[in-house]
């Protein structure tokens, strides 16, 4: 693939708080990796992508307006708590591939990661989807992660090996979810 492979994907800008607290967000920035397929394509190179719900919530009716972060398409407050389990997000699309995965809503898919956080046990929710990108490669796009309300539903159903989503999208497949 070409110098500009990651050309249109967002790289995000730092948050800088109200006190001049900037919040880098240079690991949330593109990049890729290839990972091993069955399809007879022998690997497949994996584009990753992460959008601004990973570090951001909705904005509250009268919040604060220095926690206002924006792109060309919304608006949103930037969220401490998603800032903070974002660190993780590189290494948890790298890992895909070991993970559990499951249909969620709209295109989507989720997997679910276990975090202790001062010896409290919390389920961190990753969205994202899977876009054929040209030749053998794909756009993995992390669209949202949060930690998932305690003793809500986890969100998915049914059960979808990343790689098999790979294969798929790269021979034009769409995955079908369970009923």
């Amino acid at each position: 693939m070409g110098v500009n492979w990651n050309r249109g994907m967002m790289r995000w800008k730092p948050h800088v708080d109200a006190a001049g607290k900037a919040y880098p967000l240079n690991h949330l920035h593109p990049f890729r990796y290839t990972l091993a397929v069955n399809c007879g394509k022998g690997q497949a190179e994996v584009h990753v992508a992460f959008a601004m719900h990973c570090f951001t919530r909705a904005c509250a009716d009268g919040g604060d307006e220095s926690l206002l972060y924006r792109d060309a398409r919304e608006t949103r407050s930037f969220c401490p708590d998603r800032y903070t389990l974002s660190w993780q997000l590189p290494e948890i699309a790298r890992t895909l591939a070991e993970r559990r995965c499951s249909f969620a809503k709209a295109d989507n898919y989720v997997t679910v990661d276990m975090q202790t956080a001062g010896g409290v046990a919390a389920q961190y929710g990753v969205f994202f989807n899977v876009m054929r990108a040209g030749g053998n490669a794909v756009l993995l796009t992390i669209q949202s992660a949060y930690q998932l309300g305690v003793g809500k539903q986890v969100p998915g159903r049914g059960s979808v090996k990343f790689v098999r989503l790979v294969e798929l999208t790269l021979t034009g497949v769409k995955p079908r979810a369970p009923r």
